[in-house]
């Protein structure tokens, strides 16, 4: 694997962050199958919870998150084994106990997991070790992105029952509120979740491409943040019951073999979309940069005060110089009288596109716009003016009453560690990512979409109730060590792929060099450049519709002058072995290691 950031790093230090990619990559996870329950324990998360071989739920899992909403990380002490409480096999538990660390604050909670025949009880036991300031502490529940549009009973904490539905577009707000328990019905059995200790309600986590809609505790109407005291003691439980309903008898267990014939995928002629623009952000890395040809632009984001808007620009316009790519200048004002000072740094005739967002609330702001359009339009600009939101679809969502009607285009960002940073919640993004553009699209009623920056880490928090963060403190919040893995290669193949999508004109990832770049400081190349170069020469090419059935492989077939070039990726932590052939066409063999990506040119 490739390394290219550590290589300045001392050794030690380097051996650390090895160690932990690896450990990210190849992380454990226990299988505990008791009655007519199977779930996956990773960590301290009771994960894809079965039941008699049917999916239920995502997940059950602690949360712990301070004033600002970081998440503080979770360590298990131990795993013991699951104990028998009375000699029946149906009746059995299991004790976590779980230290929360992070950004100053600590948290200590006992988590017991009890199994008894139909029913599954999670319970959180949680004490400060010292005082803190925290938003939420908890049991989180995440529900399945595949029970959109299912039928849901909400039972309020008085009895009431209320009606209702999982929703199938991406609610900007949240669907259930006021929840003491949720009933639903799917593959033949009516399930129950019970909740106590305190109020819950359930938010559609898809507006941060999180593969899950949440029921999380303590209503965000309450005050927040609170000051938590040394021994606090907070206490709740979950308690998920399953029943079979009349249909029970002819529902089956899912099948997970593919879906493939004579034990080839085969890729058909029929064209499903056209390889997007593809761009990148600018650093502050002295790292020189070689042309990439078809590069779309390289993005620009500027702040609307202060001084550092100046060198901000002069980095832009080097690293935009040395890709041979245009600008794409995003401005972050306070209010409308930042925008005309920064308009007059800019270089207009090489910038494409040109936006302007609030700083605090991050969306393009009626007033912003109204003087930013002013102002381009009074100098000349013949570029494409942007709307939309420089941080989450959520912003862009929740404030999609605000946007202009003349905008050319529109935007927002993406990364999948808003709440989650293990290594399956990341690649369980992708379809969701897939599914905000289609959202975006018909917010914009068809404007085109330029979407990014696409970022494995938040490049800045969006929801700080501060903000005051310290170098060392912003560069680990936005910086991951995987950025020079294979792994990262394969993630930006498997989001291009979801992002190929008609009215998706551009996609801009990661950093044009630096520890967030496609290029290391010392000029070293990541796995992700290589792919990326290739993808972006491919611009505008067909993109042949890719067969599916290998759950963690993606097949990206691409139409080019030469023939069919197919890029493909194995998501997993296991080697892929397949056979993929063109319609009547040979047959290939791809044997694709754990996270990495290959491309083969298909006769």
């Amino acid at each position: 694997m490739n390394h290219p950031d550590l290589e300045a790093l001392p050794t030690e230090s380097a051996d650390v962050i090895l160690a932990e990619n690896e450990s990210r990559l190849h992380a454990p996870a226990r299988t505990i199958e008791n009655g007519p329950w199977r779930v996956q324990l990773r960590g301290d998360e009771l994960a894809d919870i079965e039941y008699q071989g049917h999916p239920v739920l995502r997940a059950i899992r602690p949360v712990v998150r301070d004033h600002d909403w970081r998440t503080l990380v979770p360590e298990v002490e131990s795993v013991p084994e699951v104990e028998s409480a009375t000699g029946d096999d149906d009746d059995a538990s299991l004790r976590l106990a779980v230290g929360f660390t992070g950004f100053g604050s600590e948290y200590a909670a006992d988590v017991a997991v009890s199994f008894s025949g139909d029913g599954l009880t999670v319970a959180f036991d949680g004490t400060a070790p010292q005082d803190f300031r925290s938003n939420r502490i908890g049991l989180v529940v995440l529900h399945r992105p595949d029970d959109g549009g299912r039928r849901v009973t909400i039972t309020a904490p008085d009895g009431t029952r209320t009606e209702s539905a999982f929703p199938t577009d991406v609610s900007p707000h949240q669907p259930f509120m006021d929840i003491a328990a949720l009933a639903w019905e799917r593959d033949g059995t009516a399930y129950t979740l019970e909740f106590s200790g305190d109020v819950f309600e359930t938010e559609d986590q898809r507006n941060w491409t999180d593969a899950s809609f949440k029921t999380y505790s303590t209503p965000l109407s309450r005050p927040f943040p609170v000051s938590v005291r040394a021994g606090e003691r907070v206490q709740q439980s979950i308690r998920l019951t399953a029943a079979p309903t009349d249909q029970a008898a002819g529902s089956t267990a899912p099948s997970t073999s593919a879906e493939r014939a004579d034990g080839v995928l085969t890729v058909h002629r029929q064209v499903q979309g056209f390889v997007p623009g593809l761009g990148t952000s600018a650093s502050r890395s002295a790292a020189r940069l070689g042309v990439v040809p078809g590069l779309d632009a390289l993005i620009v984001e500027l702040p609307g005060s202060g001084p550092a808007a100046a060198e901000v620009l002069h980095h832009g316009e080097r690293q935009a110089a040395e890709l041979d790519a245009p600008l794409d200048v995003r401005i972050a004002a306070a209010s409308a009288a930042d925008i005309a000072p920064r308009l007059d740094l800019l270089p207009l005739g090489k910038v494409a596109r040109l936006g302007v967002f609030s700083s605090d609330g991050h969306v393009t702001e009626p007033e912003l716009w109204d003087e930013l359009r002013v102002e381009a339009q009074r100098r000349g600009f013949t570029g494409t003016l942007l709307a939309g939101a420089r941080s989450h679809f959520t912003e862009l969502n929740r404030r999609q009453d605000v946007l202009p009607d003349d905008a050319g285009a529109l935007t927002y960002s993406i990364t999948p560690q808003m709440h989650a940073t293990e290594v399956p919640h990341i690649v369980e993004s992708l379809p969701i990512q897939r599914l905000t553009a289609l959202n975006a699209i018909r917010i914009g009623v068809g404007k085109p979409l330029h979407i990014g920056p696409v970022t494995l880490k938040a490049r800045f928090n969006a929801v700080s109730t501060d903000g005051a963060y310290d170098p060392a403190t912003v560069e680990a919040m936005t910086t991951d060590p995987l950025q020079g893995e294979d792994f990262t290669a394969a993630w930006l193949l498997g989001s291009i792929a979801a992002l190929t999508l008609p009215g998706v004109d551009s996609v801009s990832y990661f950093e044009a060099s630096g520890p967030r770049g496609f290029i290391a400081d010392d000029g070293t190349p990541t796995p992700a450049l290589r792919l990326f170069e290739k993808l972006a020469a491919l611009r505008g090419a067909e993109v042949l519709e890719a067969p599916q059935g290998i759950p963690g492989l993606v097949l990206y077939p691409v139409s080019s002058g030469s023939g069919v070039l197919l890029f493909a990726a194995n998501l997993t932590a296991e080697p892929l072995n397949t056979a993929v052939r063109l319609e009547d066409g040979e047959t290939h063999t791809f044997n694709i290691p754990a996270w990495c990506h290959t491309a083969r040119r298909l006769d």
